[in-house]
């Protein structure tokens, strides 16, 4: 009896020292390098940090369940709603919309003053898949359907902003996450696929997709602010949940 009430207490320990260790990230990983602020190139090292962080935590944070995935990215909805009297009006329902691609992304630059980081990001192909609802119209060819589809953005250029405060505790220095923006700077091309889109009819879903995909620039500005919206409260979220949990100092030494 004791000695079941011995290897009960030991796993209850084990536990709860598991859960505190839980709290934060310990240890550094080795690709992070702490980058000190006034130092020449600060610039390039948070450059650095900022890509490894993306292709090693594209599937989440080892320890922390709750970060989630940055690739596939979860997007539970997104909406479009435009005047009818455009020559594209687009209204639409997207769920269960999951984004593709974040795990390749090329950071070009970044900085970091005044408590806001700032990165500009080449993502080589990005790719929204989800179950779709639609209305509207593209110039004269009406749109009443719903099923599955996708979009995809090649070469994505795309602006990245999070505003921090600091916050000390006993286990470190962490930086919480106050704001995020995203603006999609450039693409190089657009395509868009929208399944059962009338019902079946073959001929109207090709004649549809060949509008769609020879307008694809207007249709792309019509996507677009939705698209960024719905982004920069996902990765608000994500990125609140990381750098609660990974301390600011793992990437910048000096950060206070």
């Amino acid at each position: 009896m004791l000695a079941k009430v011995a290897k009960f207490l030991t796993l209850l320990v084990l536990f709860i020292a598991n859960t505190v260790a839980a709290k934060y990230l310990v240890e550094k990983p080795d690709f992070l390098t702490p980058c000190i602020l006034n130092d020449p190139g600060f610039n390039g090292c948070l450059t650095a940090n900022f890509q490894t962080f993306f292709r090693q935590w594209k599937d989440g944070i080892p320890g922390n369940n709750a970060v989630g995935s940055f690739d596939p990215l979860y997007i539970k909805r997104v909406k479009f709603s435009q005047d009818n009297n455009r020559a594209i009006a687009i209204n639409a329902d997207l769920k269960e919309v999951y984004v593709a691609g974040a795990g390749q992304a090329v950071v070009k630059e970044s900085s970091y003053k005044n408590y806001v980081a700032k990165a500009l990001i080449l993502i080589p192909k990005l790719r929204f898949n989800f179950d779709y609802k639609v209305k509207g119209h593209v110039v004269a060819l009406n749109l009443n359907g719903h099923g599955p589809g996708y979009f995809e953005a090649e070469n994505a250029l795309i602006y990245l902003e999070l505003a921090v405060k600091p916050r000390t505790t006993a286990e470190g220095v962490f930086a919480e996450v106050q704001s995020v923006k995203v603006a999609f700077r450039e693409i190089k091309q657009f395509r868009i696929k929208l399944e059962n889109l009338f019902g079946g009819n073959k001929d109207l879903e090709d004649t549809a997709h060949t509008l769609f995909n020879e307008n694809w620039r207007d249709f792309y500005e019509v996507l677009r602010p939705a698209v960024e919206q719905t982004v920069e409260g996902v990765l608000l979220d994500r990125f609140k949940k990381t750098f609660n949990f990974v301390p600011a100092t793992y990437l910048i030494k000096d950060f206070h």
